[in-house]
């Protein structure tokens, strides 16, 4: 203690020091406990209640408004075309309905589908008839097809895409997971086969000489792993429901019900996480390898952060 300060003054500069340290302690607590708990890179949510399951995912990915923002354009990506009709064949439309009244919700201009539901869609849920302003604000899919170069390839050289699929401001994959008798499994993978034109999926079935439509899988599962280049959907909300084991994609077939929503940006991360559920290992789907090869996202499931959440 210096000669020219008191004890007293000493012991009151002191208390004021131990109460800033005290004030900036409480206050760095404050901070840390208002910051935003890491957001997961898939969110797995379990319950009967798909219209929650779908929110309590968007939740725990940030919300809905971090993938729409408001005036923006949203593009549907549904497994749900009118030759899926038999159980686990189909996303099913509860969850289609989560993620119409989410990007709503957070303000989109208007909303596309990428290849129109079959007829009957929204009449395999009660819920169609309450929301059917909403549903109804759903645009056709256009049908004009642009033929599109694809840069990243090795056996689909070009392909023919929907025109909302490049325009839209957010693309939103919705596919089911299932099991797919030719590679192995459907997923968000897969599914981006349903923004091509027909000729261009027939392509992808008989581009390489192939006879039978799954005679050839290596160059199917090349061709969807070169089409999935074109763009990585900004929302994948996969259906893990109820859901087909055998006969996939069409069924009917053996049926497994989960009443799982599986929900990342990563589209191999989905399907990785998916392949488990249809007993397949990531590692022996050509077409999520082939992805993987592409940088397009990644299988190592065990090494990313996955949450589970009870709906």
């Amino acid at each position: 203690m210096s000669r020219g300060m008191k004890r007293r003054d000493f012991m009151r500069s002191g208390a004021v020091l131990g109460s800033a340290v005290l004030a900036g302690g409480l206050m760095e607590g404050r901070l840390l406990s208002a910051q935003k708990p890491a957001i997961p890179d898939l969110a797995v949510v379990t319950g009967t209640d798909s219209l929650l399951a779908v929110n309590k995912g968007l939740e725990a990915l940030g919300g809905i408004r971090k993938y729409v923002s408001s005036g923006s354009s949203v593009g549907l990506l549904i497994n749900a075309p009118l030759w899926w009709k038999k159980p686990g064949s189909f996303t099913h439309p509860e969850i289609v309905l989560a993620a119409i009244l989410a990007s709503l919700k957070a303000g989109a201009k208007e909303i596309h589908y990428l290849i129109d539901p079959a007829a009957d869609f929204w009449k395999r849920t009660p819920l169609a008839a309450k929301y059917a302003t909403e549903i109804g604000a759903v645009k056709k899919c256009s049908g004009n097809y642009i033929e599109t170069a694809v840069a990243k390839n090795r056996t689909l050289k070009k392909t023919s895409v929907v025109k909302e699929f490049l325009d839209c401001d957010v693309f939103i994959n919705l596919p089911i997971i299932k099991h797919h008798v030719g590679v192995g499994m459907s997923g968000s993978l897969k599914n981006l086969m349903g923004v091509n034109a027909n000729a261009s999926n027939q392509f992808f079935h008989a581009g390489s000489g192939a006879k039978g439509e799954y005679d050839d899988v290596p160059f199917l599962a090349q061709c969807v792993a070169d089409v999935n280049t074109l763009r990585r959907p900004d929302l994948c909300i996969a259906d893990a429901t109820e859901f087909l084991l055998t006969n996939g994609p069409a069924g009917p077939g053996e049926l497994r019900k989960l009443n799982k929503v599986i929900l990342g940006t990563d589209p191999v991360a989905v399907d990785s996480y998916g392949a488990p559920l249809v007993n397949l290992n990531a590692a022996d789907v050509l077409m999520i390898t082939k992805s993987v090869e592409w940088g397009i996202g990644r299988m190592d499931v065990a090494k990313l952060a996955v949450k589970e959440i009870a709906a």
